[in-house]
């Protein structure tokens, strides 16, 4: 169990913006090793310099794509340039769009599961062999922190698509926990409600849900939240500390799941109102 992070190795996919950049802002101000992973290199770089400034030991950067197989492979010589392992692995990468079941097309069905779930899969496997390897060695094991989403958990109408992809994270990272419990590397699943990053502005919708009243209905739904990605990083490295199996953030989040789980029937009655507009605003 990680109970302080000075000086470990921490790995964060779509760590230059929202959630990894905030989880990796706390780690630097607790004097972390930093090796960050994403396609944007300017932003990367923006990002690296601003951790450095913060107190990180050390801040590396790769530039990759973790829906890519031979940009992936580049992932293990990295953290092995760094060390003999990564301390803590932060999943965070991913995209989100929204349309009705049939209205998604499915270039889009695939394009969210080769990044929120594939490139998932990608960096555990290019993360996990030395971190499994230096806990036989007795040398101690990790953390591993998949960013799943409400959405996973709750159904919501309109996110089929990208709900699919982020129940898989959450089904993948309880099986992995049991994999690796004797191994003293824990697993730990974060699904966070709508937060207020990056990711808001690039919500792509298809079908019947493209449309103004939808789309402004998605921006106030960010924005009445109050989710920061401050507090999903907060929340996160505690739960690291406490090595919990899954943490859910955010006031809607929080209801929904509760609801969920003792009056099923109330909360979809409540979500049923909550489908989204299907009609196009006339041309005038």
């Amino acid at each position: 169990m990680i109970t302080s992070f000075h000086n470990k190795l921490c790995v964060i996919t779509g760590g230059s913006s929202g959630i990894g950049l905030a989880i990796a802002e706390r780690l630097a101000r607790e004097q972390a090793q930093l090796l960050l992973v994403a396609r944007g290199e300017a932003a990367l770089e923006a990002a690296a310099e601003r951790l450095r400034a913060l107190g990180a030991t050390q801040v590396q950067t790769l530039v990759a794509d973790v829906a890519s197989d031979p940009e992936m492979q580049k992932l293990a010589p990295a953290i092995a340039a760094m060390g003999v392992a990564a301390d803590l692995v932060v999943n965070s990468a991913g995209i989100v769009s929204g349309g009705l079941l049939c209205d998604v097309p499915m270039d889009e069905w695939r394009r969210l599961h080769e990044i929120n779930v594939l490139g998932l899969l990608r960096v555990l496997q290019a993360t996990l062999p030395a971190m499994q390897a230096r806990a036989e060695r007795g040398d101690g094991g990790g953390h591993l922190v998949n960013i799943a989403s409400a959405a996973g958990l709750l159904g919501f109408p309109g996110l089929a698509a990208y709900g699919a992809t982020k129940s898989a994270v959450i089904t993948l990272g309880e099986s992995l926990r049991l994999e690796l419990a004797a191994s003293g590397i824990g697993v730990t699943t974060v699904c966070p409600g709508f937060v207020q990053t990056p990711i808001a502005g690039k919500f792509r919708l298809f079908g019947r849900m493209d449309n103004e009243r939808t789309r402004r209905f998605v921006s106030d739904w960010f924005v009445r939240n109050r989710l920061s990605a401050d507090t999903v990083a907060e929340r996160t490295l505690a739960a690291v500390r406490r090595n919990r199996r899954l943490v859910v953030v955010g006031r809607d989040a929080v209801s929904g799941y509760w609801s969920k789980r003792l009056v099923p029937g109330l909360l979809e009655r409540m979500l049923r109102r909550r489908v989204p507009s299907t009609r196009k605003r006339a041309v005038a």
